[in-house]
């Protein structure tokens, strides 16, 4: 899970010098991250991503270099925090073509509305899957379709939409990491890290759930998950708990069956 950390750390200081031109506010994230010097600078950097990841108008001109390296480090960090919690991702079911999810993001000190979406869209003869990973931050909308390999667990193609409208085919560069496979665990270990069932309310109704509580892999604290076998991907809502303080919970608001490319995809 080091590595996970460390795309989204690169890509947090790319984005920062992209936005800024500022290589010490970069360099200060790697290094105090890498170095492990203090959770401060991490916790501002993926506070940062939470709230806009980029504000629009700072968006390279499309179909430019500059636009493509852009997109390419924000998927890294989207993908990252759709794919895993804390490091995580303990949903014992998976999704079938055409099925997706809709999370919302609710932050203890901040009350911007973010909502992210992941859904399978196709899959390949080969076992290869076209997934898409949507992130919204109140109106603005930022959207990624990848095929990822299954077998080697890195993505392959990438296409993009950019709050602005802007869609294009994004070079994958060979050894260039968009998404990481998040880690499981059996199910022993899910029963021994069980706390209790529980009846869970949603904005997309009501489960029948386990309480599982695992300390975080890649943060400090600890990730309480609710799993059921309703939902696609196996999870209703999880949360990050540091200190007997919650400081973010992402909760279920829609699930479907009706998923397909938006970008012309396949």
């Amino acid at each position: 899970m080091r590595k996970l950390q460390a795309i989204v750390i690169t890509a947090i200081a790319g984005l920062f010098f992209m936005i800024s031109g500022c290589a010490t506010v970069a360099d200060s994230i790697v290094d105090g991250a890498v170095s492990g010097l203090g959770r401060a600078v991490f916790e501002r950097a993926e506070n940062a991503v939470y709230k806009k990841l980029a504000p629009k108008e700072k968006l390279p001109p499309p179909k430019t270099p500059g636009w493509n390296q852009f997109m390419v480090l924000q998927a890294q960090i989207v993908f990252a925090y759709a794919y895993s919690g804390g490091g995580l991702w303990v949903g014992q079911t998976g999704y079938n073509p055409g099925e997706y999810t809709k999370f919302n993001l609710d932050q203890s000190d901040d009350d911007e509305k973010v909502t992210i979406e992941r859904a399978l869209l196709k899959r390949e003869d080969d076992g290869d899957e076209w997934w898409r990973v949507g992130w919204i931050v109140d109106e603005d909308e930022w959207i990624y379709e990848a095929l990822i390999d299954n077998s080697e667990g890195e993505v392959v193609r990438l296409r993009a939409k950019d709050a602005n409208g802007n869609e294009g085919e994004i070079p994958v560069q060979e050894d260039t990491y968009v998404y990481t496979k998040p880690e499981s665990v059996s199910e022993e270990s899910l029963e021994g890290a069980t706390i209790r069932e529980e009846e869970l309310e949603t904005p997309a109704g009501t489960f029948n759930t386990r309480l599982v509580e695992y300390i975080a892999s890649s943060q400090d604290g600890t990730i309480h998950w609710w799993i059921t076998e309703e939902v696609p991907g196996g999870v209703a809502q999880y949360q990050l708990i540091d200190e007997d303080e919650t400081v973010w919970t992402n909760t279920l608001i829609e699930m479907g069956d009706d998923a397909t490319t938006t970008l012309s995809s396949f």
